[in-house]
């Protein structure tokens, strides 16, 4: 099939940086989140059709490109009637946040789950689908001071966010968790601000790491785990979609997450639109706010003009 690269995120990409597991053998092209359009089929194409919206089927495919072309085999078809950022951002983080509040503790209605990275991608799906769920989710964000620490409060309130602690609020935190217990914790930063959740979780309750945002190992204090009889655990997609690609189970997962963007439960995360031909000016702002690549097929029918008039 070949299609026409609808958006990416760009972002600090540690496939890039040679830190990722996955490792495609080079000249490789960056990029694990996107979506795209199909454009044109071969003959032998069954599953997908011209106007298809598409997603990577495992990461190291690249979508930091306008249009390529790639078997079948790699591509996931994906329901239709979803906006472009939402079809972009869709495999990784709302997934990561789905599989997480599914798969380690059975969700029960008004439990508590207890996150830091809350303004990341994931923290913010973590907090929409805790409210579809019918959880409560407590989240950690790092103090920037106090009018920026207000508006981003504000922000993830609106989401559906029930309680939100600075870093600095840590006894505010505890008390808090000592009267509304969670039994999840999502661990995103890891170093030291791992501690905060260990000391929240309730006896028997369950760590989740699935990121180190710190560049820092976990700190697990020997008392927090044993005597609170805590359990450790980990979780990269890439593992799960390997294990479960093309089965029900992932079926279901993309289903429901469809309805949830296109109801408006679930919100893309703020963005830029930008073009690829614009990378220089979203590469200044992609720390500090997702970049959405879009390539619309006009500009595809532009380049063609110009390459072919020399």
């Amino acid at each position: 099939a070949v299609v026409s690269t609808q958006s990416g995120y760009y972002g600090r990409d540690n496939q890039v940086e040679g830190k990722y597991p996955v490792k495609p053998p080079l000249p490789a092209v960056g990029g694990n989140e996107g979506s795209a359009v199909v454009v044109e089929v071969g003959g032998n194409v069954t599953s997908l059709s011209v106007g298809d919206t598409v997603i990577p089927y495992t990461a190291g495919l690249g979508t930091w490109r306008t249009l390529f072309a790639t078997d079948e085999a790699n591509l996931k078809k994906l329901p239709s009637g979803m906006s472009d950022a939402a079809s972009a951002m869709f495999a990784v983080n709302p997934c990561t946040a789905y599989r997480m509040l599914h798969d380690f503790v059975p969700p029960k209605p008004r439990a508590w789950v207890l996150q830091n990275g809350a303004t990341s991608a994931v923290g913010r799906a973590v907090i929409q689908l805790c409210r579809v769920l019918n959880l409560h989710s407590i989240s950690i964000i790092r103090d920037k001071g106090d009018e920026e620490n207000t508006r981003v409060k504000q922000e993830l309130h609106q989401i559906g966010g029930d309680a939100v602690f600075t870093t600095s609020e840590a006894k505010e935190l505890q008390r808090f968790c000592s009267e509304n217990t969670p039994q999840l914790a999502l661990n995103m930063i890891s170093g030291r601000e791992t501690i905060p959740l260990l000391k929240c979780l309730g006896n028997g309750g369950k760590l989740v790491t699935y990121g180190a945002m710190s560049n820092q190992p976990l700190s697990v204090p020997f008392g927090l785990q044993v005597f609170k009889d805590l359990t450790l655990h980990s979780y990269w997609m890439t593992r799960w979609t390997n294990m479960y690609a093309r089965t029900p189970l992932e079926d279901q997962m993309f289903g429901e997450l469809a309805d949830y963007f296109k109801s408006g439960v679930l919100t893309p995360v703020p963005h830029d639109r930008v073009s690829f031909y614009d990378a220089a000016a979203a590469l200044d702002k992609t720390y500090s706010r997702k970049q959405l690549f879009v390539t619309e097929l006009t500009e595809l029918t532009d380049l063609g003009s110009r390459n072919q008039n020399g």
